[in-house]
């Protein structure tokens, strides 16, 4: 956490890690540094233009519509703010090929595209290495 600064963590209502969470962050909740939402990226309880950075990760394919979710992730950002996300490109691949993803939305390429129709610019994946282990990040800012 940074000093004087708040962080959010929103987490889908189904989804137990917020509550994991929430115990590894007592202190930072109770001083008010953290706070969480549990909550559809959709409808998330953020106000507009106000988060600097976003950092998903494994998510946005299981995402009903990545272009709404794409929108709701700019609506919230700062002008210039940076959107991070992180996968491992091989291990989604062997899923999608047992078919448990609806359509062609767990395509990296797919989720740009919405991120660039949504009002994001400089959009790019890179490979990443931390240790032994390869993933890949997307990369966007958001232009207002």
């Amino acid at each position: 956490m940074l000093p004087n600064k708040v962080g959010k963590q929103l987490g889908h209502p189904t989804y137990s890690l917020t509550e994991k969470f929430k115990g590894k962050k007592k202190e930072q909740i109770s001083r008010g540094k953290a706070v969480l939402y549990c909550s559809d990226l959709v409808a998330m309880p953020i106000e507009e233009n106000t988060v600097d950075k976003v950092f998903h990760c494994n998510c946005y394919y299981f995402w009903p519509d990545l272009k709404a979710g794409a929108r709701a992730i700019h609506r919230v950002m700062k002008p210039g703010g940076t959107m991070v996300t992180a996968l491992r490109l091989d291990s989604v691949k062997k899923v999608a090929s047992k078919n448990m993803f609806s359509g062609e939305s767990w395509r990296p390429e797919v989720y740009m595209e919405a991120l660039q129709s949504s009002g994001f610019t400089d959009v790019r994946m890179e490979n990443k290495r931390e240790k032994l282990i390869t993933f890949q990040a997307i990369f966007a800012t958001a232009v207002k």
